[in-house]
């Protein structure tokens, strides 16, 4: 035997059953016509008054710099400094606000114009703007509301508010004052079109207009392995997002440009400064050397005196380029005080090895933390992260220094002490030309400082000429002519599916917070028990509650149905032994005097002689819809006032069918049932009739009926579609496994085909045998 599975209140589930799930929603087919309905002209609407929105993409290729160098520069060894590029800090680079503030001024983005269109949103105006806006002094009232430009002929044109009053007119290209501020209207075209219609002009701030191009642009990597960025934008015009789109990488490479020449710049103007005063001390020495040969008549030196000028000039040489050293170091140490500089200065002509690896990676933070500046707020992790870095370099750097100054100070002391020995030497050749070696040793030293320092210029110079760009336009700017949003397909589909799922969920909230009955199936899953009888709900036609049993109607043929399964229940009744049934339910308006009555007409259809007994002494019924007096009845049997022959009243709707009312309404039912006058009452009538239905209280209420029950051969128990609570179910499902009724039956009163779920939409009994023609009745 399967389980029986209980939900989270205790109730017993009842099994998925995808045709019922299906009609509880089809049956409300019109919610969802008028729901998609209204959904699809929203959609339309939408549609209809929203700006599209393209989207323009483009390649650019971050190229090693260090792949396809010259030549001639490798020879020299001569690159930059600033390593490989990372290309992440190109991509915060390319998203800066400063980059995007250069392609917004230089396109004049600040202005909008706009093309006013009635019934659908306006269009926005940009190559084919007949005027242009350069702004010069805006008021805070232009950012707010839009300005309207009335073009009058080819020399003026008026400045108008949203309510079209004049604030102006101008001559173009002349510096217009108005409410608004003060800027200058150019006219594009040679001959305006004549159009009623202003120019719609709409202003932007820098920020606000900064901020929205850079939250519609977006950078990525095309492959993780490769170096290609995808760069893509959004604009309600696509040739507009292509121009910013362009100009953007145009500016890019510019800056990038500009950052790797700033060294070779700073390299040249170092050596240049150099060469000055180099150039001065040479041209002056050697107008000595020749001063002093004029003077003193002198051709040629001794060679003891030339060796030991070759000598004394090879030493001097060396301190020269101690002292050059020194100079760079002094520079250096310059740079690393000066924080506005973000390149070392004359790094070519940095000779040690780890100088310079650490002034090139100097160089690559500076960089960085440029980009990062751009791009990033203060107090960013990685922002910091770069400034320590920079801090920890800076340190080594000066480290090194003081290093080298070391052993710069060690080896002047040495070579002066080895020219000191060479000087002492010279002392010895005669004077004059001891005096000559003197001047020839300074001429010798500047001039290989001077050969020195134009080589060096000349390798900067070849650097700096053949510096190219890193980065390549792969894929030009372009844009496709399908907008990118709103999707028209998406918002129909979005739209039916916001059509559907309201009614749905309407549907299902108001399935969930109904607690009555919905369809048979429930109660027998409930009770494990099918349902004895079904009574459809009564027709709008039917002005009481009597059924014309006689007729072909569908509630009379149930009734019929009915009154055939009940000789299967409790057979037919043999003369003097006449059949009790007890009609009860769960609570009132159930239908129980409704199902009384009309069971009682169609089993005297019969010719069986039928009685009811309306025993609901709290609120009687059945008087009320026989047309019968209630002034003496069962209560009056009951406290023993009458006899049981001036009770029985006939009826109007048969002469088989008598009832007894249940007289005035005592303050003790349930005493007077437990008197055993009742068990009287019914033993004589079982002897007269062959049927007596006895209308009962309902057994969820009082007790009345499960006092009855053990005088009753049949209990009919009734359940009312769509309005018995479902908790009663479990009262019901307690009745049956107490067996207080001797044959308890369910019968599924007031089921309405259109509503109910198990049936489905315009199922019913009016087919195929010709029932109600003239007085019947169709669900």
């Amino acid at each position: 035997m399967a389980e029986t599975s209980y939900d989270i209140f205790g109730e017993k589930e009842t099994p998925f059953n995808l045709r019922t799930f299906f009609f509880k929603y089809i049956r409300y087919w019109y919610w969802f016509v008028l729901a998609v309905s209204i959904a699809w002209v929203c959609a339309y609407m939408y549609l209809r008054y929203t700006t599209p929105v393209y989207q323009v993409s483009a390649v650019l290729l971050i190229k090693d710099p260090l792949k396809g160098q010259n030549a001639l520069l490798k020879d020299l060894d001569v690159s930059s400094s600033s390593g490989d590029k990372v290309v992440e800090n190109e991509i915060e680079f390319l998203k800066s606000r400063n980059l995007m503030n250069r392609v917004m001024g230089e396109l004049n983005l600040y202005a909008a114009y706009f093309h006013q269109r009635q019934a659908q949103s306006d269009e926005e105006l940009y190559t084919d703007s007949p005027i242009k806006i350069f702004p010069d002094s805006l008021k805070p009232v232009a950012y707010q509301q839009p300005v309207f430009i009335k073009l009058l002929n080819r020399q003026q044109y008026q400045v108008l508010d949203e309510e079209g009053a004049v604030k102006g007119t101008f001559f173009y290209g002349q510096k217009a004052t108005s409410p608004y501020g003060t800027f200058r209207t150019v006219l594009t075209r040679s001959t305006p079109q004549k159009d009623k219609n202003p120019i719609k002009v709409v202003f932007s701030s820098k920020e606000s207009l900064n901020q929205r191009y850079l939250s519609s642009l977006q950078v990525a990597l095309v492959n993780p392995k490769s170096t290609a960025l995808r760069l893509t934008l959004q604009d309600a015009v696509p040739e507009k997002g292509k121009l910013v789109l362009g100009k953007l990488l145009d500016v890019y490479m510019i800056a990038t440009l500009e950052d790797k020449n700033r060294e070779a710049t700073n390299t040249l103007r170092f050596i240049d400064e150099r060469l000055r005063l180099i150039t001065s001390e040479l041209g002056s020495v050697e107008r000595d050397v020749e001063a002093y040969k004029s003077s003193r008549g002198i051709v040629d030196l001794s060679a003891e005196a030339n060796l030991f000028l070759n000598q004394v000039q090879t030493t001097d040489t060396k301190l020269n380029d101690i002292e050059l050293e020194e100079k760079i170091l002094d520079g250096v140490e310059v740079y690393l005080k000066n924080s506005q500089e973000s390149v070392a200065p004359a790094t070519l002509m940095v000779t040690d090895p780890f100088m310079m690896s650490m002034l090139t990676k100097l160089n690559e933070l500076e960089a960085q933390k440029d980009v990062a500046e751009r791009s990033q707020q203060p107090g960013n992790p990685f922002l910091e992260t770069i400034t320590n870095q920079i801090a920890n370099t800076k340190s080594l750097i000066r480290e090194n220094i003081v290093n080298q100054r070391h052993n710069i100070a060690v080896t002047r002391a040495s070579l002066k002490k080895l020219n000191a020995k060479y000087e002492s030497s010279v002392r010895t050749i005669p004077r004059q030309e001891r005096e000559f070696l003197t001047i020839k040793r300074q001429q010798g030293i500047k001039e290989s400082l001077y050969l020195m320092l134009l080589q060096k210029k000349e390798e900067t110079a070849i650097a700096y000429a053949a510096t190219v760009n890193d980065s390549r336009i792969m894929e030009e700017p372009s844009g496709s002519s399908v907008p990118l949003k709103p999707n028209r397909t998406n918002v129909y589909l979005v739209a039916i599916l916001i059509g559907l799922l309201i009614p749905v969920g309407f549907i299902t909230v108001k399935d969930m917070m109904n607690d009555t009955v919905q369809s048979r199936r429930e109660v027998e899953t409930e009770i494990g028990q099918s349902i004895f009888g079904e009574i459809m709900k009564k027709p709008k036609e039917m002005k009481d509650n009597i059924v014309d049993t006689k007729a072909n109607s569908v509630i009379a043929e149930q009734f019929k149905i009915l009154r055939a399964n009940l000789q299967y229940v409790i057979g037919n009744p043999l003369p003097g032994q006449g059949k009790v049934i007890l009609v009860t339910s769960s609570i009132s308006g159930e239908g129980k005097s409704f199902v009384s009555i009309n069971l009682a007409s169609s089993l005297a259809l019969l010719d069986k002689k039928v009685i009811v007994l309306e025993l609901d002494l709290r609120k009687p019924k059945i008087s009320t819809y026989l047309g019968v007096a209630k002034d003496r009845g069962i209560s009056n049997y009951l406290i023993g006032q009458t006899k049981l022959d001036e009770l029985i009243k006939p009826t109007a709707l048969s002469l088989n069918m008598s009832v007894i009312s249940s007289g005035p309404i005592p303050p003790n039912p349930s005493e007077l049932l437990s008197n055993g006058r009742l068990e009287t009452l019914l033993d004589s009538l079982r002897q007269e009739f062959d049927y007596i239905i006895l209308d009962t209280p309902p057994v969820g209420l009082v007790a009345d009926a499960t006092l009855l029950g053990a005088h009753a051969d049949a209990a009919f128990y009734l359940v009312r579609h769509e309005y018995t609570p479902r908790t009663y179910m479990r009262l019901l499902n307690e009745l049956k496994q107490a067996k207080k009724f001797k044959s308890l039956n369910i019968i599924f009163n007031g089921v309405n085909y259109r509503n109910s779920n198990e049936y489905g939409y315009g199922y019913g009994y009016g087919y195929g045998y010709g029932y109600g023609k003239g007085k019947g009745y169709y669900v």
